[in-house]
């Protein structure tokens, strides 16, 4: 019963009687959740955004992703619809909302990103230490009413592109030119993609060139917290400054860890730019993505007209249609998640910590970061009567359960990887964002003679010694042309991929943030091989085959 409410609590009689098999969200979820994320994603958010969007465009076969929280993480299914009656009758309104779509996919995602752009303009250039408390606490409540919508428009874009894109595209194109999704064909087809993370991550680059323009890369030597200071004793530290603020302005607004609160802003604290622009110096400054991508769109152009001409000419506008939509949700897969996550939660974050700062003047709190152990109804309450705001109680005993859930992490005995039978999870995922995001190996490493086979990939083979790190606080430890192996990557590990020869996965479906991001970088991966960092360990040499889905260790 996490933190005290059990609505999402897992129970073993009731839903694996309902649906056969629950996957732990790892990439979400891991480090537990502290209790106001918590609330946010179940309460508030994804959990009830994820029904929302495939009833809103009536999926036929799925009432959405179910989520249910188990020793204080997060486990998802597919919510599948049996009974043929219904999905005939759903199947009718299905094929009118997501005609739009089909018609117009990246269009799809303008008109709901111009939403996200609309509340971000309106929002940004408040300035919250001016407002009194109340204000303060009525902003936060806005804020936390527009996480909501934020998820909405998340899975609208989300269902809207992965059902004609993912779901249709993948059955339909074997189907018709035998080009599967695990053939690098299939990937070269989604690759050559501009997005907002990438435009991210060429201001990072942009950086890391100024600095060497002005010979200031031997103060990223320093300490981290040490090179900021060290820039304001020169005319060319002070002119790098400028610039850092100036794309801070634009792109500060993103914290560490995707999916939580917890964790400051580049606004919030600069210098958290500095291991970011000190990878890019160390490859000269040079945003890969610019340099591979007229190859990537030579590539997936050739490839589009190969198959066309495949397909009969009956069918050809059908599958073009569906293919772009693909191409659009690989696309919306990286950009979404600047405009949803990364933005929306910064912004949350600011709410939070200037009520916090504020509950700590008045005695309240003895940590600005404590408020991430409370409710929203409970901070508001805090603001608006002070003198019976007493939190350290609740508070204290947040954080041991907190600390419970931590100290028992997935994957193992005590948090499995699946509840339930993980053989039924093929007929069990029939929902876009699950396919989207789940992924099980088609082949076993020992029918191929290989140490781990995965699900996806970006293709091309490298040999190279592994670094395997657990989460984006280890990033800082790898190095230059090493193979990196993690349990997931997301939106915050991309800068990292400017340094590697390769990446390797443990989870991951059809638009893993690893595979994707590999290929408009170049570099070989392969994801979703399920137990890869338990299989391969740092300093081992192994050999990345991104063309045949395999890992070996050498």
């Amino acid at each position: 019963m996490p933190y005290g409410w059990d609505t999402w609590d897992f129970k073993e009689e009731v839903d694996l009687k309902n649906y056969p098999v629950w996957v732990c969200g790892i990439h979400f979820c891991v480090p537990a959740w502290r209790p106001l994320f918590t609330w946010t994603w179940y309460l508030n958010g994804a959990g009830a955004a994820c029904v929302y969007a495939p009833e809103f465009f009536s999926y036929p076969t799925s009432h959405g992703m179910g989520w249910r929280v188990y020793k204080g993480y997060g486990y998802v299914t597919s919510q599948t619809i049996k009974d043929e009656n219904e999905i005939k009758r759903r199947e009718i309104v299905f094929r009118e909302r997501i005609a739009p779509v089909i018609d117009d996919p990246f269009g799809h995602w303008d008109k709901l990103k111009a939403e996200f752009k609309a509340f971000y303009d309106s929002v940004i250039p408040l300035n919250l230490g001016q407002m009194g408390l109340i204000e303060a606490s009525t902003h936060f409540r806005h804020m936390i009413e527009f996480n909501r919508r934020n998820w909405e428009l998340h899975h609208l874009g989300m269902h809207g592109l992965c059902i004609p894109g993912i779901l249709l595209f993948s059955q339909l194109c074997p189907e018709l030119t035998g080009v599967a999704p695990s053939d690098v064909k299939y990937s070269k087809l989604l690759s050559g993609f501009d997005s907002a993370l990438f435009q991210l991550n060429k201001g990072l680059a942009k950086l890391a060139a100024r600095a060497l323009e002005l010979k200031l890369d031997d103060k990223f030597k320093l300490p981290d917290e040490e090179v900021l200071p060290a820039m304001e004793q020169s005319d060319a530290g002070k002119q790098w400054l400028k610039d850092l603020n100036d794309f801070l302005q634009v792109h500060g607004w993103r914290m560490m860890r995707v999916n939580e609160f917890c964790t400051p802003t580049w606004v919030e604290k600069p210098s958290l730019v500095v291991p970011e622009v000190r990878r890019m110096i160390a490859v000269g400054g040079v945003h890969v993505p610019d340099r591979e991508r007229e190859r990537l769109v030579k590539e997936r152009q050739e490839i589009e007209r190969e198959l066309l001409d495949k397909v009969p000419a009956e069918q050809r506008d059908w599958f073009g249609k569906l293919m772009v939509c693909a191409q659009a949700a690989e696309f919306f897969s990286e950009d979404h998640v600047y405009w949803s996550e990364l933005r929306c939660f910064s912004l949350i974050r600011r709410a939070t910590m200037e009520l916090g700062h504020r509950f700590v003047g008045l005695g309240t709190l003895d940590d600005a970061e404590d408020i991430h152990y409370l409710f929203p109804d409970e901070i508001v309450f805090a603001s608006g009567h002070r003198e019976r705001a007493e939190l350290r109680s609740i508070i204290n005993r947040r954080k041991d359960e907190h600390n419970e859930y931590l100290a028992h992490p997935p994957i193992s005995e005590e948090v499995p990887m699946f509840l339930g039978d993980p053989a039924t999870i093929r007929e069990a995922m029939d929902d876009a964002a699950a396919i989207s995001s789940i992924g099980i190996p088609t082949t076993k490493p020992e029918d191929v003679g290989a140490t781990c086979v995965g699900y996806t990939s970006a293709p091309g083979v490298v040999e190279g010694i592994a670094r395997v790190i657990m989460s984006e606080a280890e990033m800082d430890q790898v190095q230059p042309g090493e193979i990196m192996v993690a349990p997931f990557t997301m939106a915050t590990w991309t800068p990292v991929f400017s340094i590697i020869a390769g990446v390797v996965t443990d989870t991951g479906g059809m638009i893993a943030h690893a595979a994707i991001v590999a290929r408009e970088y170049g570099i070989p991966a392969v994801v979703g091989c399920q137990d890869a960092t338990r299989k391969i360990k740092t300093g081992d040499k192994i050999r990345v085959d991104g063309n045949l889905l395999r890992i070996y260790v050498l």
